[in-house]
């Protein structure tokens, strides 16, 4: 009898023990603890349903697109990053590895040129390159050369579809020689022709 009652009193000093802690938990579990709130999730959130938008479009046009399967991935990729900064303001500009190479090999020394940063673009099957700065006092900004002017000719030679490195090579030449370029006007798509004689060019 003894050796029952003994068993009996453990037994309920082990269920007061462990039930209580046992429905705590329970409502932890249901309740859950106080969280601080996390800022980073929301902006994972937005660059995930982005990302899906742009697989699904490329896929589309994988799939739908005449020469869907040849697309430049280069360029399409390119392109919506530029895209995307042009959403931001009409300043930020993006730069591939070689075009980078290319940037900072100029802003190590001086050159001969018309003094003006320009870049290429690519909408469509089209691909064209614009003028995004001049620099102060340079030959670019004396001929009256403006941001958004696009490239049409270089001495008679169309540019369309060139890269940004081939026009680039085209325009610089000799100090005192001169250049002629074709430009599309930004402000009203006028076609003008622009004669500049290259100059030393300090970079900017």
């Amino acid at each position: 009898m003894k050796k029952i009652q003994a068993y009996l009193i453990l037994l309920l000093l082990v269920t007061t023990l462990v039930v209580p802690g046992f429905v705590f938990a329970q409502q932890r579990a249901q309740t859950g603890a106080p969280t601080s709130p996390n800022p980073n999730r929301k902006s994972k959130a937005v660059t995930a349903a982005v990302e899906r938008d742009f697989d699904e479009a490329l896929k589309v046009i994988q799939e739908q697109y005449v020469d869907g399967r040849k697309l430049d991935y280069n360029n399409v990729f390119k392109s919506s990053i530029i895209g995307m900064l042009r959403s931001l303001d009409p300043h930020s500009n993006y730069y591939d590895r070689e075009e980078f190479d290319e940037l900072k090999t100029d802003q190590r020394s001086e050159y001969f040129g018309i003094g003006a940063s320009i870049q290429t673009y690519v909408y469509g099957d089209e691909i064209d390159t614009y003028i995004t700065a001049t620099f102060e006092n340079s030959p670019a900004q004396r001929g009256g050369l403006r941001y958004g002017d696009r490239i049409v000719e270089v001495d008679g030679v169309a540019m369309r579809g060139k890269p940004s490195l081939e026009v680039r090579d085209k325009i610089r030449g000799p100090r005192g020689s001169a250049v002629k370029l074709t430009l599309e006007r930004a402000a009203d798509k006028r076609i003008e022709k622009v004669d500049i004689v290259r100059d030393a060019v300090p970079q900017p």
